[in-house]
This record gives structure tokens, C-alpha cells and sequence, in this order.
């Protein structure tokens, strides 16, 4: 590849490389913050993500411009067939950051539905999950007093076939 193909390749690989991490890492916060409260914790794991997969991706873009590819004769051929790679490799790694950023949000939600508080009341609102439900007392309450009543199925013992 002559030198001006080279730095074509280089310039526009490094675009969209850094096109591609900063919408990673700015829809990347914005979808972590809906399960975290805390901001600057959403914006720093994010921007970890992100400086990982700009570092993994200028590595593979600096391996894929040493790399011969014969994509046929001319200039415009060896960029554009460079440049191709260069794309399907950073959809792959697009979609494993992806796939980290769900991995990390999924464990979020977990982690706060497991460690948020019953309601106050005792009393099942509209937005009570099947977990704080059978966090609630396993006792009946006394008739008058708020709680959750215990429901069980009949036992097998005394049914004839």
C-alpha cells in the first residue's frame, strides 16, 4: 500500500474508531445511570469501557495497516478493502462492549432488587415484586392488623385417589 493510502487509512480508521467509542460511551452512562443513582459511578465504569475498546480497536487498526491485503490493483481499492476489515472487526468488538455494558447493567438492576427496602406499610403496593413479598412476615396477622396472609394449597396427607 503506497504511504498515501496508508495515512488515508490511518485517518479515517482513527475517525471512526473514536466516533464509534464516544457514542459507546455516551449512550453507554446514560443506560448505566437508569439503574444507578449515583452518577459519577455510571461515568467512570463507562469510561473504562470506553478507553478499553479504544485501545483494543487502535491495536487492531495499527495490525490490520501492516498487514498486506492484495484487494486488487490501485490506491482507492487497498483503502476502501482495508477499511472494510477494519469495519467488520470493529462491529465485532463493538458488539462485545455492547454486550459488557448489558452484563453490567443487568447485575445493577439485580443488585437493587435485591437490596432495596420493603414498603413501610407492610401492605403490597402497586409495585411490589414476588421478592418483597416473600420477604414479609410467615406468620398470619392478627385479624385488624396489616401484613400478608399466608396462603397455602391443602395438604396431600387426607385426600383419597
Amino acid at each position: 500500500m503506497p504511504n498515501d493510502a496508508y495515512l488515508a487509512f490511518l485517518g479515517l480508521g482513527l475517525i471512526m474508531i473514536v466516533a464509534d467509542g464516544q457514542i459507546l460511551y455516551h449512550s453507554g452512562k446514560r443506560y448505566l445511570s437508569d439503574v444507578d443513582t449515583d452518577m459519577s459511578t455510571a461515568g467512570s465504569q463507562t469510561r473504562l469501557i470506553a478507553v478499553l475498546f479504544h485501545i483494543v480497536m487502535l491495536g487492531f487498526m495499527l495490525l490490520l495497516s501492516v498487514f498486506n491485503f492484495n484487494f486488487g490493483g490501485g490506491t482507492v481499492r487497498a483503502v476502501v478493502g482495508n477499511l472494510g476489515v477494519l469495519l467488520l472487526v470493529l462491529g465485532l468488538v463493538h458488539a462485545v462492549t455492547m454486550a459488557v455494558l448489558s452484563n453490567m447493567h443487568d447485575s445493577k438492576m439485580v443488585e437493587e432488587s435485591i437490596n432495596k427496602p420493603t414498603p413501610a406499610s407492610g401492605v403490597p403496593t402497586a409495585r411490589t415484586t414476588n421478592g418483597e413479598l416473600q420477604r414479609g412476615p410467615v406468620v398470619a396477622p392478627v385479624p385488624g392488623q396489616p401484613g400478608r396472609d399466608p396462603r397455602m394449597s391443602p395438604t396431600i396427607e387426607n385426600q383419597s385417589l
